[in-house]
């Protein structure tokens, strides 16, 4: 499952630490998260509060984030919002494992830079074991480009999914 080969590889000495830590949150006019939210073909899923929306493009079969309509982190929350986001994180699981193809779908939220909510869900392409547990998103970054076209076709799937109640 560890993508790197071992020998040779080291752990960095971890850097001092900071406290307070530092604003992460960016403006909205600079915020990735914002923009993804215009496109209407990259918004599958629009809430009350939430909304789900994939990247233009990924090395997996489907990725797909669940985020937040303005820009405010998990913690700006209410229990209204807490709520939406339980129910479209098990929505778009139920989605993405769905999928034809799919192995398992792994569910993260690292929010670290934008201060924007961002709770995405990693599909892994079924039968390639290697690609399991917490190491899939760095072996996604070295698997070859999903097509296009294979990826709006599941992003109509996805859609579809969540449109229905």
């Amino acid at each position: 499952m560890f993508p790197f080969e071992r020998e040779g590889l080291r752990a960095r000495p971890l850097t001092a630490h900071a406290d307070p830590e530092p604003d992460r949150r960016k403006a909205p006019a600079d915020c990735k998260t914002c923009a993804a939210l215009d496109p209407a073909d990259l918004v599958l899923h629009t809430g009350e509060r939430l909304a789900v929306i994939r990247p233009d493009g990924t090395n997996l079969p489907f990725v797909a984030n669940i985020v937040s309509r303005t820009h405010e982190p998990l913690d700006d929350l209410d229990d209204d919002g807490h709520v939406e986001l339980g129910r479209l994180i098990g929505r778009t699981y139920a989605a993405l494992r769905a999928l034809e193809g799919i192995g398992n779908v792994h569910v993260n939220k690292w929010e670290n830079g934008t201060g924007h909510l961002s709770v995405t869900l990693l599909a892994r392409p079924l039968g390639v074991l290697q690609l399991r547990g917490s190491n899939l998103a760095a072996w996604a970054d070295m698997l070859p480009p999903t097509p296009g076209k294979e990826l709006d076709a599941r992003a109509a799937e996805v859609r579809a999914a969540l449109a229905t109640r």
